[in-house]
Formats: structure tokens, C-alpha cells, sequence
């Protein structure tokens, strides 16, 4: 495989979007934790400058140690050591100080994690289904997910590294002024070919794990079938570990000999150019130690200017470290706050009744296309569904039933045509108000892995309901025997995920959706995909002979008798809708429904 993804452009840092990242980073943590901001900066120019501070009390201690030596004054003795108590105090306080910010850098670090996973879930609580559904956008979720917690905390903690290391320079530069303005040039030499190498593999590094991302996601996915409980049964049956194990051991291989090819690459130009920085402060140390025997400076003043350079040189290149971390850093947050950045539709409140109340649902000429789909999902769709009636909707897989439920409850928007209820269109409705006028099973369901109440309470936005409500939807879900087989009942935690879960059969989560869907005592329609699948034969019978009482029906189904008792039928082919009519008049029709209706029912003769 390419070690780039053609879809992953390369995003071009600049000063400008290092700052406009690190000040909306630092913001996340600023609108709760203010004071941790100050405090952190406070405690970094305390750090950035008592080094230097300490380096002079070490040219002061020595020089006054030669005196006492040379003249073996007491004042001069009594000078020494307290230059040494006032150097043992500047040592404490820049120990304390360190201490402390380490401390308060680990409070900033969870507490930028937190912020930024929340921006990523109320971004993802704001997409629409289509957007959820695109692949670009959950490559852009992969990345955001995998670096939340480090990347935005690196941006801002450089930050305050580059401000530390920066202060800390000035401070070596004006002490070593004294002695050369050149020693300064042999610090930045020394210490500018370093950086240039990492800046070059910061951009390479970011390009090659962006473009393996679609790598990262199938890795993942092949850890969940291994280890996962929902495809447990199929991968031991099937005897999958193996070769599952072997699809997994290849590409983690493939990905593995990759990043390291790279890495050693870095390693090895880093050890080069780590060695030529190095050489750079031998020959400034060199310097010194001529100057000093040649009586240009005291040996107070050697010990001060080598720990100058030393200390100049390490600044220099944290000072450079830092910057390309925060090249670094900004190329992957560019990815997050693209990702955040993603355009959302106006929620704007809309309306809670429609022009016609009682119409119901129509649709009018709707087409819909799926992202690179090659051909219309629906095509020039047109049926009506009176309010409290009954509408079954047929059709091979993949004819457009599902995406027309999705069209129905508005998680979908028309590519061409109109949805409307009760003589509104969808997109003016709240969608509040919208999602209240319906209780809907999805096919396939999904088994929360929570409480049994918190199933049914699912359909209510997990707003608590009062024991009645729960009774009402557990008796429509046909849920009764399930909840009362339950050890704790509406309590009992679900799933084998957890040590005190229960696991259940598929017929029995079944009965649970079931349940959901009835859960909303003002829903008018309920929409049921497939129903019946999973379900016994006394279930099945039950639930479509029931009673409405006024409530609305659409239901879709493989089991044409399961439509019998529906008001109109509409059948789909390939996006289009092909017959529509009641049960009797299609199979008197003797067209394309009639057809599957007589090859069901020779099963049962």
C-alpha cells in the first residue's frame, strides 16, 4: 500500500494557524479553568529565569572562593558562603517551582482532554445522519478521537515551553553580552540543524499517519471481531481466529515495517545532526577555556559563561523542540478543528403543528442518492399516508424501504421532492416536535447495553417515565415475559459486557425495541422495520392483530401476510415504486406483488 492517502491533503502550517490553534485550544480550558491558565504562566517565567539567576551565584561563589584563597580574607570567606546560601535558595524555590508546575501541567492536561472530548461529542450530537454516515468525516472522527487527549494539551503546554525556553534565552543572552555577542552565534548554529531535520520529519511523520488512517480503522475492526462478544459466535463456529489473527499479524506488519523504515530514518539523520550541535559547544567550551588561561576572564567567570552555553544551547534547542511540536501538533489539530468546524445545519425552531392536522404523511416526487451511490436510492417517489392509517411497504432488499423511513422521520433530506406531514414540509418542522409525532423500531435494532429500563426509556430521549408509561410500552412491545424473567426487572443490567449483566436472546431484545417504539404515549405513527423478525409465531400474531386505536401504522415487512391488515400497500423495485393498493387488489392485479405472495404462500399448502 501507499504510504500517503491521495484523500489526505497536506495541511501547510503557518504562524498564524499555530496561533489561532493554540489561543481556541487554550480557550477550551480558559472558560472553566481561568485561574490554572495564570497560574501555570506565573509559575513558567519563575522557571524560565532562576537558571540563570543561579549561574551567576556560580560565578559569584568561585570568585569569591579564589579570594578567600588568594587572600585569606574572612570577608571574602564570609562572602563565598553567602553566595552560596543565597544560590542553595534560588535552587529551592526553582525545585519548588517545578514541583508545582509539573503538577498544575497534569491538571491542565485532563482537564483539556475532558474539554476537548466534549467538543467532539457535541459536534457529533450536532451532524445529521448523512453527515455521520460519510466516510471523510469518520476519518477526521478517527484522528480528533485518537489524539483528544494529547495533541490540543501538547499545542498549549509548548506554549508555555516555548515562553519558558524563550525567557530563559534572553536571560544566557544578556549575561554571556558581556563576554561575546559571537557565543551567541555558535549557540543558534549549534543548535539550528537539529531543528531543520525534525521540522522535515514533522511534516513527513504527519502526512504518513494521516494517510494510513483508513489502515488504523480496519486494525480496530479486526481487534472488535476478534474479541468482541457480538461476533463471538460466528468467529468460533466458523473456526476465524486464525485467519483473522493472520489478516490482523499482516497488516499490523505491513503498518509496523513502515513506521519503522521512517523512524530509523529520523533516528539516524537525528543522531548526525545531534552529534555536529554537539561539536558546536565543544568549540565554544574550547573558547572559553583559552580566553581563561590567556587571563581574558576570572575563573568565576569561565565556570559562569560554559554553564551559559550549556544552559543557551539546551534552551535553543528545547526553544526549536518546542516549535516543531507545535508544527507538529498544529498539522493534527487541523484535522480536529476541521472535523469541528464541519458545517451543521441551523436548528432553528420550526413548527410543532402542521398546516393540515390530521393529513398525515405524504410524499411528493421524492428521489434520494446515497453519497457516490450509483444509482438513486429513490426515484420519483409519491404515495400518502392518511393520519391513523395503516400503510405496508414490500420490497427485495435493497429496494429503498429503509431509506424511505429515513426520509419519513427527517433523518434524511430529499435529493429532489418534498416530505411533509400534516401538510408542512419535514425541514420546516421542530425537530422535537417532529421526532414526538413518532415511535419507530429500526432494523436492524441496537441492544443498549444498559438497563432494561433504559431500553424502553430510550424512547423518550431517556427522560424517566412513571411505572404506568413503562407498563403500557412493555405490554405493546409484548415485553411483559421478558421483563419479568429478569432478576431485577426493570433494573437488571443487560449484556454479558458487565460482571452482574444479563444476556438475553435476540427475540427477547426484540421485544424490548418493541417496547421502545411504543414508549411515547403521543406518538401518532409508529414505523416498524421488520417486526416480526426474531419473534414466535404467537408474538407475531399478536402484534399485527392488535388494535390500533387511532394510532398510525407503517410497517415494513418480507412476510406479505404480515401486510394484510394494512390500509394501502406500496411496493419498491430498485428505488421505485412499482404497485400501491391494498392487499386484495394487488394479488387480483397479478402483477409483481401478487407474484411474491403466491410464492410465500406455497409454503404453507
Amino acid at each position: 500500500m501507499s504510504d500517503t492517502n491521495p484523500d489526505s491533503a497536506q495541511v501547510r502550517p503557518s504562524i498564524a494557524m499555530a496561533w489561532s490553534h493554540g489561543v481556541r485550544t487554550a480557550g477550551l480550558v480558559w472558560s472553566s479553568q481561568p485561574w490554572l491558565i495564570i497560574c501555570i504562566s506565573i509559575l513558567t517565567v519563575v522557571v524560565a529565569l532562576l537558571p540563570a539567576a543561579a549561574l551567576y551565584m556560580s560565578r559569584l561563589i568561585v570568585d569569591s572562593v579564589v579570594a578567600a584563597i588568594e587572600s585569606g580574607a574572612s570577608a571574602e570567606r564570609d562572602a563565598a558562603l553567602m553566595w552560596v546560601g543565597v544560590e542553595a535558595a534560588i535552587l529551592a524555590v526553582l525545585l519548588a517551582a517545578r514541583r508545582l508546575l509539573a503538577f498544575e501541567r497534569s491538571r491542565l492536561q485532563v482537564e483539556l482532554g475532558y474539554a476537548t472530548n466534549q467538543a467532539i461529542l457535541g459536534k457529533c450530537a450536532a451532524l445529521d445522519l448523512e453527515q455521520i454516515e460519510r466516510a471523510d468525516l469518520q476519518q477526521q472522527l478517527v484522528i480528533a478521537k485518537q489524539f483528544a487527549t494529547s495533541r490540543p494539551y501538547n499545542l498549549v503546554s509548548r506554549g508555555f515551553d516555548l515562553l519558558q525556553h524563550a525567557l530563559t534565552l534572553v536571560s544566557v543572552a544578556v549575561l554571556l553580552w558581556a563576554f561575546s555577542p559571537l557565543l551567541l552565534a555558535f549557540i543558534v548554529a549549534g543548535a539550528l540543524p537539529l531543528f531543520l531535520g525534525n521540522l522535515r520529519f514533522a511534516d513527513t511523520a504527519f502526512g504518513f499517519y494521516k494517510g494510513r488512517t483508513p489502515e488504523v480503522r480496519e486494525r480496530s475492526y479486526l481487534e472488535s471481531l476478534i474479541t468482541g462478544e457480538g461476533s463471538a459466535r460466528d468467529r468460533l463456529h466458523y473456526r476465524l481466529d486464525r485467519p483473522l489473527q493472520a489478516r490482523y499479524r499482516e497488516l499490523f506488519q505491513s503498518m509496523f515495517q513502515r513506521d519503522l523504515v521512517m523512524k530509523g530514518r529520523h533516528a539516524f539523520w537525528g543522531a548526525v545532526l545531534a552529534i555536529l550541535s554537539t561539536a558546536v559547544f565543544l568549540g565554544a567550551k574550547v573558547w572559553i577555556v583559552w580566553v581563561t588561561i590567556s587571563g581574558g576572564i576570572t575563573l568565576g567567570q569561565m565556570t559562569m559563561f560554559v554553564g551559559l552555553v550549556k544552559q543557551g544551547q539546551a534552551s535553543v534547542t528545547s526553544l526549536l523542540a518546542a516549535f516543531n511540536g507545535v508544527v507538529e501538533d498544529v498539522l493534527y489539530l487541523s484535522t480536529l478543528y476541521g472535523f469541528l468546524d464541519t458545517p451543521v445545519e441551523a436548528r432553528a425552531s420550526g413548527v410543532s403543528v402542521g398546516e393540515t392536522p390530521g393529513d398525515g404523511l405524504r410524499f411528493e416526487h421524492v428521489s434520494y442518492r446515497y453519497p457516490n451511490g450509483p444509482r438513486l436510492a429513490l426515484d420519483d417517489v409519491t404515495f400518502h399516508v392518511p393520519g391513523g392509517s395503516a400503510l405496508g411497504i414490500v420490497g427485495v432488499n435493497g429496494s429503498g424501504k429503509s431509506t424511505l423511513i429515513k426520509l419519513a422521520l427527517g433523518l434524511y433530506r430529499p435529493l429532489n421532492g418534498k416530505v411533509l406531514l400534516d401538510g408542512t414540509d419535514l425541514a420546516d418542522w421542530d425537530r422535537e416536535a417532529l421526532a414526538r409525532r413518532f415511535g419507530v423500531l429500526f432494523q436492524p435494532s441496537t441492544n443498549f447495553k444498559m438497563t432494561a429500563r433504559d431500553n424502553i426509556e430510550v424512547g423518550v430521549g431517556l427522560a424517566p417515565m412513571s411505572d404506568e408509561a413503562l407498563a403500557r410500552a412493555t405490554e405493546l412491545g409484548l415485553a411483559d415475559e421478558v421483563i419479568a424473567d429478569l432478576p431485577e426487572g426493570y433494573n437488571s443490567r443487560l449484556s454479558k459486557r458487565f460482571v452482574d449483566g444479563i444476556e438475553m436472546s435476540g427475540g427477547q431484545w426484540k421485544r424490548l425495541a418493541l417496547a421502545r417504539a411504543y414508549a411515547n404515549p403521543d406518538a401518532d405513527c409508529v414505523i416498524l422495520d421488520e417486526p416480526t423478525a426474531a419473534l414466535d409465531a404467537n408474538a407475531e400474531a399478536e402484534l399485527l392483530k392488535r388494535p390500533r386505536d387511532g394510532t398510525g401504522l407503517i410497517i415494513i415487512s418480507h412476510r406479505l401476510s404480515n401486510l394484510r391488515p394494512t390500509d394501502q400497500i406500496i411496493m419498491l423495485e430498485k428505488g421505485r415504486l412499482i404497485e400501491q393498493g391494498d392487499h386484495d387488489a394487488l394479488v387480483e392485479k397479478g402483477g409483481a406483488y401478487a407474484t411474491m405472495f403466491n410464492v410465500q404462500a406455497k409454503a404453507y399448502r
